[in-house]
């Protein structure tokens, strides 16, 4: 029996990390995919207070079900927790695990071949973290995703995410956000990316949320990824977030 990789020619390896840009190419059919980041830490700071929340070996695992359209779980099995007041008083610490999400991605364009890509992805948030580590209600929303090749090695991607979160006080809102992202290859294997994020959310009330981010990748083999990047928030929420992960299929 031939494996996958033997019985047709396969479209290069396109993740949804590290960037918060979604990727509008989907898995080929037949075949797996794990994009996680090996450790992710956020430092964040609101009204005086400082939060840390460190993830470990957080994961999206994808199987290609059509030619286009992939099925994916993500989960976070290790998150710990710490908040601390002005003074740097401990105020809170938490450990456990995070919420499940279930999402399908379907290509609607371009995801062989040709300059631009379109991708659908419906998702939906199972409140499964361990208490004090999430909200504890169900949550859902739809990703648009783009991607454009705009020459000279440089490509474009954008996002659009509406969403039905729900507040800490267990109101339901719809969020929108979206992001650009632009990219290039160094050389064959190094890349890197420059991205802003921006979000309208809720807390207590209405406000923007705005990041800077950027990173590199190294691809290793045709099958197998690694990157490096952080997140800056830079206004409302203000936090960095600094990360290391890995991408592979078979």
């Amino acid at each position: 029996m031939l494996c996958a990789a033997e019985q047709q020619p396969v479209r290069p390896l396109s993740t949804d990390r590290p960037d918060q840009t979604e990727s509008a190419h989907t898995v080929p059919k037949g075949w797996f995919q794990v994009e996680s980041n090996l450790i992710s830490f956020t430092r964040s700071r609101q009204a005086g207070e400082r939060s840390d929340d460190t993830s470990f070996c957080d994961f999206i695992f994808k199987y290609g079900i059509t030619h286009n359209t992939d099925l994916q779980i993500g989960w976070a099995p290790r998150l710990l927790h710490r908040s601390e007041d002005a003074e740097s008083v401990l105020i809170g610490e938490n450990s456990g695990s995070g919420d499940l999400y279930l999402r399908m991605k379907t290509s609607l364009v371009g995801n062989d071949e040709g300059p631009y890509a379109l991708a659908l992805l419906p998702w939906t948030k199972a409140p499964t973290a361990t208490q004090g580590l999430g909200n504890q209600r169900w949550e859902y929303g739809l990703t648009i995703n783009q991607e454009l090749d705009i020459g000279g090695g440089w490509e474009l991607g954008s996002s659009i995410f509406l969403s039905m979160a729900v507040t800490d006080h267990q109101t339901r809102y719809f969020e929108p956000a979206f992001t650009i992202a632009i990219g290039r290859d160094l050389t064959e294997k190094l890349g890197f990316y420059v991205e802003t994020y921006q979000g309208y959310l809720t807390d207590e009330g209405r406000y923007w949320q705005s990041s800077l981010d950027g990173g590199f990748t190294y691809l290793v083999t045709s099958n197998l990824k690694f990157d490096v990047g952080a997140n800056w928030y830079y206004n409302a929420q203000e936090a960095i977030n600094p990360f290391v992960g890995v991408s592979f299929r078979f």
